[in-house]
């Protein structure tokens, strides 16, 4: 397999867990899903009752919206030379929300790491 064919992309990005990613793409790619998230799950007010209801595809659009996290989240511990099983962390709640935070302010580690040759690149083939 070529090296051209592991160029990475958007895609990757939001789907893939091999290689890393710097927090500049671990923000943008997790803003993007809270976008998405909110335009496809936005509140609306009942006429009938008046009551405030989420969308009833809001637990498609969560469950959608779970791997691009998770992806963006196990690229970004590769790029601390962690490894991605580390994201089940993220299941816990308190540790979740200061996990979500450490990862996206810390920078990753320069040059070269098991993961991949630098920062926002693939993986080894």
């Amino acid at each position: 397999m070529s090296q051209r064919g592991r160029e990475p992309s958007v895609l990757w990005a939001l789907i893939g867990v091999d290689g890393r990613v710097n927090r500049e793409v671990f923000w943008l790619g997790n803003l993007l899903c809270a976008l998405v998230g909110v335009a496809f799950m936005l509140p609306h007010i009942d006429p009938d009752t008046g009551a405030l209801l989420l969308s009833p595809i809001a637990p498609f659009v969560s469950a959608v919206l779970f791997w691009p996290g998770i992806a963006l989240a196990v690229k970004r511990l590769h790029d601390r030379s962690l490894t991605g099983w580390l994201a089940v962390a993220f299941a816990i709640p308190v540790v979740g929300f200061v996990a979500f935070f450490a990862i996206g302010l810390i920078p990753g580690n320069k040059g070269p790491n098991r993961y991949g040759p630098a920062t926002n690149s693939r993986g080894p083939a």
